[in-house]
């Protein structure tokens, strides 16, 4: 009976996320989706780390052009944004990147996706200093940045998803 009543609860709430990608000029639809992971599979096709790294540091260079402050926080979170070829930094490059791919990976599983995002957004809640608007400034940046290493690049798709996506994870921010 329980597992009836679930069913119903998630093809209901399936519905209700159908109906907004339907209706909404600004949604991530199921196309967007689709394009939005290949385009971040086939930029991250290498396993290389040092690929990574020098992608994410080029989104740094943007984010920390267009919001200097934000190296403010980074200081703070402890991440070593003076040297960005310490370890430290790197680390926090390659988290970066992991968060991303987690999330680009889930999008075809929405109930997942969701309890991620709630869970991510907790986790970033709780961090004092941060701003939402860093999150856009971090999918603006990809949109600089990933078109020099992915071909066919979908400005429209990524757009959509990842800025939408960037506000439900900082929804339980609170900047001071």
């Amino acid at each position: 009976m329980l597992y009836h009543w679930l069913l119903v609860v998630a093809l209901v709430a399936g519905a209700v996320y159908a109906d907004e990608s339907e209706t909404d000029d600004d949604c991530c639809s199921v196309e967007d989706k689709k394009e939005l992971a290949f385009m971040w599979h086939r930029a991250w096709h290498s396993s290389h780390t040092d690929r990574k790294v020098t992608i994410m540091k080029e989104v740094w260079h943007d984010v920390l052009t267009k919001h200097p402050e934000a190296k403010e926080y980074l200081k703070a979170a402890n991440v070593d944004v003076e040297h960005e070829d310490s370890p430290k930094f790197r680390a926090f490059l390659i988290r970066l990147v992991q968060r991303f791919d987690n999330i680009i990976n889930l999008l075809e599983e929405p109930l997942v996706l969701d309890q991620q995002i709630e869970y991510m957004s907790i986790q970033y809640g709780a961090k004092v200093g941060l701003k939402k608007s860093y999150f856009a400034a971090v999918a603006d940046a990809f949109e600089h940045v990933l078109p020099k290493v992915s071909s066919c690049f979908n400005l429209g798709a990524w757009h959509r998803c990842l800025h939408r996506l960037g506000q439900a994870v900082s929804s339980k921010v609170v900047e001071n």
